[in-house]
């Protein structure tokens, strides 16, 4: 078991302070109250974006894979849901150097068939032009989920109107 530094000094820079249980304990309280303030304003948070209004999506908007130009409302493949995932893209930037997260995301999908089952499609969109979003599709998808390329697209333009999809 080790043993606490006979110096205090001595203690690497960055560490807390070894001490005593009743000591340790006050201080994690202190820290649960601010931890479960912090839990409750995020739960406060995210039922406020649950509230948030909606807007009405033109049914003409158009995202482009690698079939070219379809309806946005195809995505939905004949189910009540959509799930869309926003990869956040970096135009210019090879496929290696774009969103690590996003990129983690896409990697690690194998497939949409849980969701599909229960009526809810899935796609990947992002703001690239389909010309850089192809390269990365092509190295992304032998790691990932089979169609791969059906689910990234590449969607240009506002929020409210895309324009191209993997």
């Amino acid at each position: 078991m080790p043993t606490a530094p006979s110096d205090p000094a001595a203690a690497l820079p960055g560490r807390p302070p070894v001490v005593d249980l009743a000591t340790w304990q006050a201080a994690r309280d202190e820290l649960l109250v601010r931890e479960k303030a912090h839990t409750r304003e995020g739960d406060a948070i995210a039922a406020a974006r649950r509230r948030l209004p909606m807007v009405e999506f033109d049914p003409a908007v158009e995202v482009t894979g690698p079939d070219g130009p379809v309806p946005f409302l195809d995505l939905f493949q004949g189910r009540d849901e959509l799930v869309v995932y926003k990869h956040m893209w970096w135009d210019g930037a090879p496929h290696q150097g774009q969103c690590e997260g996003c990129t983690t995301t896409a990697w690690v999908l194998k497939d949409a068939v849980y969701l599909n089952a229960r009526g809810v499609s899935f796609a990947i969109l992002t703001t690239g032009r389909w010309d850089e979003v192809a390269p990365y599709v092509e190295f992304i998808a032998p790691r990932s989920v089979q169609g791969f390329r059906r689910l990234l697209l590449d969607f240009h333009g506002t929020s409210a109107s895309p324009q191209n999809a993997l």
